[in-house]
């Protein structure tokens, strides 16, 4: 029931309530311990050692000091892009780019405003989610180089930010999501949000009076169904209590700015790049059917493959090894 307590107070407010994330971000994840708390759930070729660490950097994009973790690879012909969606961050997502290293690749692991380490300019009342989208955006016309494929992979509902950058830039060489939910569908929201009431009543309130509540902040656990982010319980309490992912607060003004963000280009007309969906099989945050109808509307070149055995966050086999080869058939084929 608590995250019904909200709008209630909403509905019973009479004064502007205006609270924000009071997190100190560090200046580097070698001063926090959370990140390495995933370790033991992960196989051993995920994992961070002390010779696979990324190297760390804050770039100054739309005002915003973003961390980036980077795994140099000099010389590479391609470079990605690894997108987190809430109650993630680039740390997190990493392991992905350890475990996937042999493909050849650069990756980067940006932390978006709002988690892992990025900071947010003094007084600014709440984050858009369209700074997300052009944050991205201005770090690929940064990192995108001549003779170099530039891939947009995305995460969780970073599947679906990674489709909206794309579809904003214009000029990337590949998109590969593991889930690409419309935020926009009524299907989506009954299964992201952490239940109906909030889906269907919680949140229209929120746009009816999102000049009131655009400010306000909650921890992102009370909207979505955090316990599903893996399918191991105890994997899943590290994400929810982490401060720098799923034990974040978010605004609702961001979570207004997301449900209603229109991309520009809808999927029926998208026609920037070949489009990879790895959607994992036992996901249930979001189903395999939520993503295949925003995916079979995308005339472009593309293809559907199924992580077999892989949840919400896909760290089991078979299905790492399934993604590692649809990659590298996908990478190869660009």
């Amino acid at each position: 029931m608590k995250p019904i307590l909200p709008f209630i107070f909403l509905l019973l407010a009479f004064t502007v309530v205006t609270c924000t994330s009071s997190l100190e971000k560090p200046n580097s994840y070698s001063q926090i311990t959370h990140w390495q708390r995933y370790q033991h759930f992960l196989p051993e070729d995920l994992r961070f050692r002390k010779d696979n660490l990324p190297s760390e950097e804050f770039i100054e994009l739309r005002g915003y000091q973003v961390h980036l973790d980077r795994y140099q690879k000099n010389g590479a012909k391609c470079k990605i892009l690894l997108v987190h969606g809430g109650g993630g961050n680039g740390r997190v997502l990493g392991t992905l780019a350890v475990g996937l290293q042999n493909l050849g690749c650069e990756w980067l692991a940006p932390d978006l405003p709002g988690f892992g380490l990025t900071k947010i300019p003094a007084g600014k009342r709440y984050v858009y989610y369209e700074d997300w989208v052009m944050i991205l955006n201005d770090l690929i016309n940064r990192e995108k180089q001549e003779n170099q494929k530039f891939i947009l992979f995305g995460l969780s509902i970073g599947g679906m930010l990674a489709y909206h950058t794309a579809a904003h830039h214009g000029e990337v060489d590949g998109l590969i999501a593991t889930t690409l939910v419309d935020p926009r569908n009524t299907d989506v929201r009954d299964a992201v949000a952490s239940n109906r009431f909030l889906s269907r009543v919680g949140m229209p309130l929120n746009s009816l009076f999102s000049f009131f509540t655009n400010g306000m902040y909650f921890p992102i656990k009370w909207f979505s169904k955090m316990e599903y982010i893996t399918n191991d319980p105890s994997f899943s309490d590290v994400f929810s209590e982490d401060p720098y992912a799923g034990g974040s607060k978010v605004s609702l003004g961001f979570l207004n700015t997301f449900l209603n963000y229109n991309p520009k280009l809808e999927p029926e007309v998208f026609q920037v790049c070949p489009v990879l969906l790895v959607h994992p099989s036992i996901d249930p945050w979001t189903p395999t059917q939520l993503s295949k109808t925003f995916f079979e509307k995308i005339p472009t070149k593309k293809e559907f493959v199924e992580l077999t055995g892989a949840g919400h966050f896909p760290y089991e086999e078979p299905g790492v090894t399934i993604l590692q080869e649809a990659l590298r058939k996908f990478l190869g084929n660009l």
